[in-house]
């Protein structure tokens, strides 16, 4: 069954090793390597926006950095270190539910899960490469973070012999690498098990937070990740060519977690101790969307870019991208808030992936 006595679930070892992608595969290239404008800044820019016309914005942005990181709890510090040196997928990991998560870790430490790894593992994971490091956004925009701007007033939080600081004094903050990556990355392992979409998308969310709890990073940078982060993934999945490749690593990743735990994902799941239940997901990823900050923006109009409409093909196969596009739309906060932009770039802040996940068909 591949799980013992005490109920804790392990990976039963299977008769021959799980195939890798081939490195053509990998290489490609492939259409959605480079977003339609050379880099994620146009979608990142209502930034901009926000430093020329909303400087109470940008000092409420600071302000809330302090409020977060001077009340962080000591789980929310073990969290955020753990974070900051853990794979963004590992992190996610822990919304699977407390068996399931330890089983899927097992897999990709045990080197089962080649094909997610490769697209997903580290910060070198094709799906995030050439351009959706963040590299070239930090530069641009290069604002400074929250410990360097008031470094008395933020908490620093480490484990012993940590660098955390030191390897981010010289760093431009806004967007939120962590954050990127814990999105597009999330909304992957969310396709490939739609079962745990919004406690996934949730955890996506906590690891934004918890570069906030470290004085890291701004609201603002958090909410520019989730934006960078949303348009890689579906980018990726609205690429025929690639999409193929994440079909593959989703199949690989059900079949070895399937023979892992002796029965149907579906029953496991059930049994399992869940993270959160899907309605205190969904709950606390609408809270993490916004910050608190007010609508800048009362009268602006966007849409739901179309391309994301392939983030929830596994949510809901027997729907039409029109359709899929409708519950997107049907679940998004409204319009106007900071980072919130007009016309095509726009749209994506919006798109509460927690909430559409939700959704009952």
């Amino acid at each position: 069954m591949g799980v013992v006595a005490s109920g804790t679930a392990t990976a039963a070892p299977t008769a021959t090793a799980p195939a890798a992608f081939t490195p053509a595969q990998l290489v490609g290239p492939y259409a959605s390597d480079v977003p339609p404008t050379g880099t994620y800044i146009p979608v990142l820019d209502g930034f901009a926006e926000l430093r020329r016309a909303h400087p109470s914005i940008i000092a409420s942005n600071l302000q809330k950095v302090k409020a977060i990181n001077n009340s962080a709890t000591r789980a929310q510090q073990a969290d955020a270190i753990a974070v900051n040196y853990d794979d963004r997928l590992v992190s996610l990991s822990d919304a699977l539910g407390d068996r399931l998560g330890t089983v899927f870790r097992q897999l990709l430490a045990a080197g089962k899960l080649p094909k997610v790894d490769a697209l997903a593992g580290g910060d070198t994971a094709r799906a995030g490469l050439p351009l959706g490091t963040t590299l070239l956004e930090k530069e641009y925009y290069d604002n400074p973070r929250p410990f360097v701007v008031a470094p008395t007033s933020i908490k620093r939080y480490d484990k012993p012999g940590g660098h955390l600081y030191a390897e981010l004094v010289n760093n431009g903050s806004y967007p939120s690498g962590h954050t990127n990556m814990a999105y597009w990355k999330g909304a992957l392992l969310a396709y490939w098990l739609p079962e745990l979409g919004p406690q996934i998308i949730a955890r996506a969310g906590e690891i934004g937070r918890s570069r906030i709890v470290l004085g890291v990073h701004y609201p603002l940078d958090v909410m520019g990740g989730r934006i960078m982060g949303t348009d890689i993934a579906a980018a990726r999945l609205a690429d025929p060519r690639f999409a193929q490749l994440i079909d593959q690593a989703g199949a690989q990743l059900r079949d070895q977690l399937r023979r892992s735990v002796g029965m149907s994902l579906t029953d496991f799941i059930a049994r399992d101790t869940p993270y959160l239940t899907t309605q205190q997901a969904v709950s606390e990823h609408r809270n993490l969307m916004t910050y608190g900050f007010p609508v800048v923006s009362p009268g602006q109009v966007n849409g739901i870019p179309a391309s994301a409409a392939a983030l929830l093909r596994s949510r809901f196969p027997g729907l039409t991208d029109g359709q899929r596009l409708d519950i997107l739309r049907r679940t998004a906060i409204r319009t106007g808030y900071p980072l919130d932009r007009s016309g095509a770039n726009g749209g994506w802040l919006r798109i509460d992936l927690a909430a559409a996940y939700a959704v009952t068909p």
